[in-house]
């Protein structure tokens, strides 16, 4: 994303007290050389939490460095699978032992510097939670597990969904801006198939109350997640 874009979103961020924000969606945002300037101006403007997720593989002890002194807050790292075969399995070409070592050094890091940043460990697919925990144990600061869930891909039918539809939190309590600074419907829509605005031509506080949006919201009030190409298929719409 270009910079002027970056900070323009974050300056309305800070000016309308937003509690959260995220540089991440798909893709591994350690990949972004700025990442460390982008959190630190985040954090310069005032906003309480900024959080990265992350698959571990680029985490170097200079890039944690980085990140903890430019103010970073949270960051999570996908770590699926309860034994080396099972982690190198679901995520190749990660291998096992480096993500542990980049986790246990970042870690080590953390501690020396006194930093706040809370380091935390994400996984949806595991066949032992408690055999994953056990490779992290009295590590970090906690594991989160997930579903497994589809991503809205309807071709995929390996993730559950019961009969009972719901309205989905995204669309009232997040906002997803991609790389090109359009607004697309949640994060699960990566490719921007639902746009809903573009934040270089106009303001978030607007983009969020406009017509777009309003019509998604009660679409999903009303139980009509159909209509919307993305949520029609989506298993998080569900119970």
């Amino acid at each position: 994303m270009d910079d002027a874009i970056y900070e323009n979103i974050i300056d309305e961020c800070s000016k309308y007290n937003c509690g959260n924000v995220h540089l991440h969606n798909f893709g591994e945002p350690l990949l972004d050389k700025n990442l460390a300037k982008r959190v630190r101006y985040a954090k310069q403007k005032g906003i309480k939490r900024v959080a990265i997720f992350s698959n571990g593989s680029l985490l170097t002890a200079d890039k944690a460095n980085e990140l903890m002194d430019a103010g970073l807050d949270q960051i999570k790292v996908s770590f699926d699978g309860a034994t080396q075969e099972e982690f190198e399995r679901i995520r190749p070409p990660l291998k096992f032992d480096t993500i542990i070592e980049n986790i246990k050094e970042l870690v080590r890091i953390r501690d020396l510097k006194k930093s706040p940043l809370k380091i935390k460990v994400a996984c949806c697919s595991t066949s032992d939670k408690n055999e994953t925990i056990r490779s992290l144990e009295n590590c970090v600061d906690g594991f989160s597990f997930g579903k497994i869930h589809n991503w809205t891909d309807s071709g995929m039918d390996h993730a559950e969904k019961s009969a009972i539809r719901k309205p989905c939190s995204r669309v009232w309590q997040t906002f997803t801006v991609l790389s090109s600074a359009k607004v697309a419907l949640c994060c699960l829509d990566y490719e921007g198939q639902v746009i809903l605005g573009d934040v270089n031509k106009t303001p978030i506080s607007e983009i969020w109350k406009n017509e777009s949006y309003r019509k998604i919201r009660l679409l999903h009030k009303t139980a009509q997640q159909d209509q919307i190409v993305i949520c029609k298929s989506c298993t998080k719409s569900f119970w």
